[in-house]
C-alpha cells in the first residue's frame, strides 16, 4: 500500500484518491474554501442541541388507555390485515387526521 502525502494534493487529487462521492467532494471544498467557522461556545451548543433532540423524541411517543373491547378489536383488524398493532393504530391515526376517516352520522 502506497503512503499518500494529503497534505500536498489539490481537491482533485484529493477527490480520486480518496474516491469521494459528489456530496463528499461538495464538502471538502466548502472546508477548503474556509467557509466553516468555530462555535465559541461549543459545550452550550452540544446541550442546547441534545435537549431539543430529547424534547422531540418525547413528543414522538403517545401513550392511550382504551377499554379491553377496543384494544381487541383492534388487535383482531390488525391481525387480519397482516400488521403490526402499532402499525395499524398508526394508520388509523394519520388517516384520520388527514380526513380520510369520518365519524358516521
Amino acid at each position: 500500500m502506497t503512503n499518500l502525502n494529503f497534505d500536498n494534493m489539490n481537491i482533485d487529487e484529493l477527490t480520486i484518491s480518496l474516491q469521494l462521492d459528489q456530496e463528499e467532494q461538495a464538502l471538502l471544498e466548502s472546508i477548503e474554501n474556509d467557509e466553516w467557522v468555530s462555535i465559541p461556545n461549543e459545550k452550550e451548543e452540544m446541550k442546547h442541541f441534545q435537549e431539543m433532540a430529547i424534547s422531540q423524541m418525547s413528543r414522538q411517543k403517545i401513550e392511550v388507555q382504551m377499554s379491553i373491547q377496543d384494544t381487541d378489536k383492534i388487535y383482531g383488524l390488525a391481525n387480519q390485515l397482516g400488521k403490526s398493532v402499532s402499525s395499524f393504530a398508526q394508520d388509523i391515526l394519520h388517516k384520520y387526521l388527514k380526513g380520510e376517516l369520518v365519524e358516521k352520522t
